[in-house]
């Protein structure tokens, strides 16, 4: 009996251990929200490529179930399982530094889109799905005069193929909004204080 009982209890032991770790793999690692919805950076293993879902759509089996903004929480559901709850990730422990902005964009004919918080990270390139094929790609430096340097690029998709509509660089002051028109293209950010 002692066989038996020492056998199930070293076999649950290890479907717990496979069950949490399993679950841990899911990062929550940025977001983008914007005044009609809310978009989510993901990656379902750690050091692969980062996926963005809404609520309502799926990672690793899991759905996005719900968001938190004042704990930064996000709720994954899967049936049968209990919910996975993922707060966004604190990146304090490596070089690259998280940072936040608010602020809007201007294309086209008076198109305005509300940014009303996206995190990024220094010296990574931060891809944010905008919508209508249109994608901001954001670059963010910190330089040794204490100034940032901001590397954009907005890209469309157009008939199957991207198209880099315009790809300014920025330098401005820690902490101070930064903005620029060129074309149809306007936008303007704040950075959060720190």
């Amino acid at each position: 009996m002692n066989a038996v009982a020492r056998f199930v209890g070293a076999s649950l032991a290890a479907i717990i251990l496979f069950a949490v770790s399993a679950r841990a793999e899911i990062e929550f690692v940025g977001l983008l929200v914007l005044p009609a919805r809310s978009t989510f950076a993901l990656t379902a293993q750690p050091g692969k490529s980062t996926v963005w879902r809404t609520l309502g759509e799926e990672i690793g089996g899991y759905t996005v179930e719900s968001f938190d903004s004042k704990t930064d929480t996000l709720t994954l559901a899967k049936t049968g399982a209990p919910p996975l709850r993922l707060r966004l990730k604190d990146d304090a422990k490596v070089k690259s530094a998280r940072f936040e902005i608010s602020g809007e964009l201007k294309a086209g004919r008076g198109e305005k889109l509300t940014v009303n918080r996206a995190t990024l990270l220094f010296d990574e390139e931060n891809v944010f799905p905008l919508g209508d094929g249109l994608v901001l790609r954001l670059h963010p430096t910190r330089r040794s005069d204490g100034t940032c340097e901001y590397r954009l690029s907005f890209d469309q998709t157009i008939r199957g193929g991207k198209v880099t509509i315009s790809s300014p660089r920025i330098i401005a002051l820690a902490d101070q909004p930064f903005s620029m028109k060129t074309g149809e293209l306007e936008f303007s950010f704040q950075p959060k204080p720190n």
